[in-house]
């Protein structure tokens, strides 16, 4: 329990934590005011110590704020270029205008999943988006409440997209040979377009593993291709650059 006691002009509480070698030990605070203020601080910090374990951090930042942080403290290091690009457009367009307003402390999981529901009923984006922008608040979340000990609990782990009815047929588009031609046409004056796009259509290589290649790439005389690397964009300092989406601007 907690327990307050006078010292001096102000108020302390103190609460018995975990033994050492035998020994009480105990969690104190002091310097309030009334008696009152010290209770009220007093079981805010029992609580955080008997049923947390550890303490609540930074518990007043926004969540736009705090994706900002992520982005910079764990994506730049450990995500590929593209996956960042996908996350930062994510954050832009879906999750700071909705949801960045409230604390990281306020999130709960009736509050995600009816901003993804919200969304779905909203847009119809496909099935494949809707997960996108979901892993991008579990990813975040997971982040603040395992690493950084920002949150207690993750509160997107039990946050699920809507239900999609099955899609009969194939719904990705399938270049005709008429369009291939057409496209080939209009670059035929810019080899440096022409021939990359004639290598991933016959290739199927990503825009990025295309130029990525370099002459030890390709063996003539087996007439193979081997795909070791790809292009990324990057800073002074060897990070992912981070750009604005919607107008193509690095930030």
């Amino acid at each position: 329990m907690v327990s307050v006691r006078k010292r001096g002009k102000v108020y302390e509480y103190r609460i018995e934590i975990a033994s050492i070698d035998g020994t009480r030990k105990w969690l104190t605070k002091s310097g309030f005011k009334t008696k009152q203020e010290a209770l009220h601080e007093g079981a805010l910090a029992y609580n955080e110590y008997y049923y947390y374990g550890k303490k609540n951090k930074n518990r007043d930042m926004s969540f736009a704020d705090y994706l900002d942080y992520w982005i910079d403290n764990y994506c730049n290091f450990n995500l590929k270029y593209a996956t960042i690009v996908t996350y930062l457009n994510i954050i832009k367009v879906h999750l700071k205008p909705k949801l960045g307003m409230y604390k990281l402390s306020q999130l709960d999981s009736e509050l995600i999943q009816n901003f993804i529901n919200q969304l779905y009923v909203d847009h119809k984006f496909s099935k494949c988006y809707l997960k996108g922008i979901l892993k991008t608040i579990k990813g975040a979340l997971k982040y603040a409440c395992y690493d950084v000990n920002y949150i207690n609990h993750n509160p997107a782990e039990h946050v699920h997209i809507p239900r999609y009815e099955v899609v009969t047929g194939d719904p990705v588009h399938i270049y005709t040979q008429e369009e291939i031609e057409r496209i080939l046409d209009r670059f035929k004056d810019t080899p440096y377009i022409y021939y990359s796009f004639l290598t991933a259509y016959y290739t199927g290589l990503r825009v990025s593993e295309v130029y990525g290649l370099t002459w030890n790439n390709i063996d003539f005389e087996n007439k193979t291709l081997t795909v070791d690397k790809n292009i990324i964009r990057k800073n002074k300092d060897g990070l992912p650059k981070r750009y604005n989406i919607a107008n193509q601007e690095e930030l």
